[in-house]
């Protein structure tokens, strides 16, 4: 059997070469997929809102963090409200199109090749381009001036359009209706007329070409034609995908983000401000390397875990100096501890002289506390930011807030992933490494988040792996475990492998895989927060960092035994063994040598036979003999699973007649 073994794994990572590390977009949205059960809902009490045109101005920063566009301003929901995807914004949040739709999906026609599609919509609602209201009723002319005005940016944080690619603004010319002859009645459908466009680049050449992150369009109103009752305008995107042939490997692609669309009379083409005062991104951790902690673990170095400073981005959007206050404040909520920080006053300069605010006390400004230490397993504090111009009204202000959490595990992510990552070939490592201030202490589990790829064609084996420190590099393995991934489909859904025996882990520690195919498995990858010089990967047998700016959404658990919720003993991971292997014969025997009765284990547990590049090749009850006939020769992996789907444990064997 030793043999055979040495001979399958020698072929199975025979060819093995080269480890390469890749970026990909998303193959499927979570965050949009976990709301497309309420777009019905929305739909419905929407319904009928179109029939009724909103009034100008209309105006619109994305910043509600509604994911879905506002049914009060447009009428589709296939562009994606975040604040994750732009970079430097013009305010926290914008609205970005791609070739995901409004379910969550890739859009079925989004297939490698040189033609592209048009993909996302955002419509606006039907707006009364004929008459303003205030202060009296009046007709409107071209003598209103008129202009429609935006903030566009390819790529940000997710990928680049091709250069075949485009973002397209349309104007309404005629609606669609019903054109009644003498025999028939033909439907007419929306006629519109091109009014911008940009082609695709990357985000740094963008950069380079006009030396802003985001650039403004001014778009006049000039035809009579359009001053109507029932003017509408539309954003759509070209998507063309250049990536692999592979389904593992093709993802989302051609990305823009747009910001402050605004509609309004009495402008011209030098009317480019929207006066307010704003952050640009949201909330930082207050923890020193991490998103979260354990709360144990941060109690035990409290002084070091904390920030000296934060970083606070924000800008004075006006045309003129504001006199402006910031202050940022942190509770828990059953209000037991209390702390704020004041930055007093600045004179904030204008964005076009001085983008972003450099002043210590705003930008940076200092954490003069501690979060208070405790012996609970979990904590949660809310941290809220103001800023507010001195003189009240002469500018908005703004305020975001976020929340802190301390759990059992460790993040360097946000929970929010804006690309995959992958490793190819068979064979290739992964290690992500942590620090504990606690040691030792016990690996109870490892939470990954995996993102759905198409035909779920990263469902593939790999080993679970934990090693130890070695001069600052992946040491020792000193736990290995074959598992599979399961997929994402909301947001925050991580898939938690528990370590049957929990591992006792000392001062610095990694976790991460290594993989039985070149597929990608598709690990949900942070762009907003960096955590880069924490990422090793395998080339060749040496370790090296990544190339790439972020945080895998890989979390491991810490401390005290997980409470599973399940009664029965086979959450635990069972050591399982075969009869005979190599299996000679069209029947095998599988048995659980720590069970006294291996009929606890039977009922209502599943067997599943797989290959080995991951196909299921035999899906039964559990049987204590098994035919296996239709098996070919070769190395497979069989798992067993209780009634509520969680695994019980796992082995390989060969079937050699």
């Amino acid at each position: 059997m030793r043999f055979l073994l040495i001979i399958f794994l020698s072929l199975f990572f025979g060819l093995v070469g080269f480890t390469q590390e890749a970026l990909t977009g998303l193959q499927f949205n979570p965050m949009v997929k976990a709301k497309a059960g309420d777009l019905k809902r929305m739909s419905y009490l929407a319904t009928g809102l179109d029939t009724i045109p909103v009034t100008i101005p209309f105006f619109d920063d994305f910043s509600s963090n509604g994911v879905f566009p506002s049914s009060k301003r447009w009428i589709d929901h296939f562009a994606f409200e975040n604040d994750d995807l732009p970079v430097f914004p013009v305010n926290l949040g914008a609205m970005t199109l791609d070739a995901i739709n409004d379910s969550g999906n890739m859009y079925p026609n989004a297939v490698p090749g040189p033609m592209n599609f048009i993909a996302d919509y955002l419509t606006s609602r039907y707006i009364r381009l004929d008459s303003v209201f205030s202060p009296v009723p009046r007709a409107l002319t071209l003598a209103d001036s008129v202009y429609l005005s935006f903030f566009y940016q390819p790529q940000g944080r997710g990928k680049a359009p091709q250069k075949n690619d485009s973002l397209i603004l349309e104007f309404l010319v005629v609606p669609a209706h019903d054109s009644i002859t003498q025999d028939d009645t033909i439907p007419v459908p929306d006629l519109w007329r091109k009014m911008w466009f940009a082609n695709g680049m990357p985000l740094d050449t963008f950069f380079l070409r006009n030396n802003k992150w985001f650039v403004q369009v001014m778009v006049p109103v000039k035809d009579p034609a359009f001053f109507k009752n029932k003017f509408r305008f539309r954003f759509f995107n070209y998507v063309s995908l250049a990536g692999s042939s592979e389904p593992s490997w093709q993802s989302n692609a051609a990305q823009w983000n747009l910001d402050n669309v605004y509609l309004n009379i009495g402008r011209s083409r030098y009317d480019t401000i929207y006066p307010e005062l704003r952050f640009i991104y949201r909330p930082p951790s207050i923890l020193h390397r991490y998103a979260s902690m354990p709360y144990t673990q941060y109690s035990d170095d409290p002084t070091n875990e904390i920030r000296d400073t934060l970083d606070i981005l924000m800008s004075n959007r006006d045309i003129i100096p504001h006199m402006s206050s910031y202050n940022y404040y942190i509770t828990n909520p059953n209000s037991s501890f209390s702390k704020s920080y004041n930055g007093g006053n600045y004179n904030i300069q204008p964005y076009f002289n001085v983008p972003y605010v450099t002043y210590q006390k705003f930008a940076h400004p200092a954490v003069p506390f501690l979060i208070p230490v405790s012996q609970a397993d979990s904590a949660i504090f809310l941290m809220k930011h103001v800023l507010n111009p001195l003189v009240p009204g002469s500018v908005p202000g703004d305020t975001m807030q976020a929340y802190q959490r301390f759990y059992n595990y460790f993040a360097y992510d946000d929970g929010t992933p804006e690309a995959s990552y992958g490793l190819s070939p068979a064979g290739s490592k992964l290690a992500y490494r942590f620090r504990l201030n606690k040691s030792p202490d016990t690996l109870r589990a490892v939470r990954m988040y995996f993102n759905r790829t198409l035909s779920n064609a990263s469902k593939q084996f790999f080993y679970l792996c934990v090693w130890n420190d070695n001069a600052g590099k992946p040491g020792d393995t000193i736990y290995s475990e074959l598992v599979m991934p399961e997929y994402a489909d909301s947001i925050n859904k991580f898939v938690t492998y528990h370590l049957f025996p929990p591992l006792q882990v000392t001062g610095t520690f990694y976790v991460g895989w290594i993989q039985t195919t070149g597929d990608n498995l598709s690990i949900g990858f942070d762009s907003y927060n960096n955590s880069q010089n924490e990422i090793f990967w395998n080339s060749a047998g040496v370790w090296n960092n990544s190339t790439f700016a972020g945080s895998l959404m890989i979390r491991p658990v810490i401390g005290k035994p997980i409470p599973l919720g399940i009664s029965d003993r086979v959450s635990r991971n069972l050591k399982i063994t075969v009869f005979p292997n190599p299996c000679t014969t069209n029947m095998m025997s599988v048995r659980f040598p720590e069970l006294t009765d291996n009929n606890e284990i039977s009922k209502g547990c599943t067997m599943i036979i797989y290959d080995l590049i991951g196909n299921i090749r035999v899906n039964t009850e559990f049987r204590q003999v098994t035919d296996v006939s239709s098996l070919a020769n070769g190395l497979y992996f069989l798992e067993v699973r209780n009634r509520s789907g969680i695994r019980v444990g796992s082995t390989k064997f060969i079937i050699s007649r």
